[in-house]
């Protein structure tokens, strides 16, 4: 199934955000969105929650990042304070649901990310308005649509229907399991994964 998310937060590069968990040891996103289950984080969601909750102690931050299917690998990610994950249809109560002030530490959070950038990315990590002055910069609001990585209902899991196009292989649980039989298995080079 899956998943829109309406949040608020800041938008990043994804090789920003990278950089800056691999500085800090923890396991970069390679620009794949993480398993979206409601109760369990992924790794570097865990660390930028524990960085603003030693300011705050705020614990809604997460990473979400966009992702259609067929598409290649996300570009950018959103780290959220606030966030509703919408299956077919919500009532949104912005003030309620979204609040429209980041907690204290994420504004901070934001600038220790933009300390990460490479010259010339800076520009990349700025949302047009929102850094003009229009806004807080670190509270806007965005809608993520992610129908490639999809969250866990937890109730019936599902057999992969993935094949290999070079032999009967079937035991593939995502595209990334299959490329990697087909590098392995049959010596295709990463230009001839995509082939079809």
């Amino acid at each position: 199934m899956g998943l829109t998310t309406v949040l608020r937060g800041f938008k990043i590069p994804v090789a920003i955000l990278d950089r800056f968990l691999e500085a800090n040891r923890v396991e970069p996103t390679g620009g794949y969105p993480p398993y979206y289950n409601r109760s369990e984080l992924d790794a570097g969601s865990i660390f930028l929650r524990a960085k603003v909750d030693a300011i705050a102690g705020h614990t809604r931050t997460r990473i979400f990042m966009p992702q259609r299917e067929g598409q290649s690998h996300a570009t950018y990610a959103y780290v959220a304070y606030a966030w509703v994950m919408v299956d077919a249809q919500y009532k949104l109560d912005l003030l309620e649901d979204l609040p429209d002030h980041a907690p204290p530490g994420f504004t901070e959070l934001r600038s220790e990310l933009l300390g990460y950038a490479d010259g010339g990315e800076e520009e990349t990590f700025q949302v047009k308005r929102l850094d003009e002055g229009h806004g807080d910069p670190t509270a806007a609001l965005f809608v993520v649509v992610n129908d490639g990585r999809h969250y866990s209902l937890g109730l019936f899991p599902r057999k992969s229907d993935l094949r290999c196009d070079r032999c009967d292989e079937t035991n593939f649980e995502d595209w990334d399991q299959r490329d990697a039989h087909r590098r392995e298995v049959h010596g295709c080079q990463d230009s001839d994964l995509s082939d079809f």
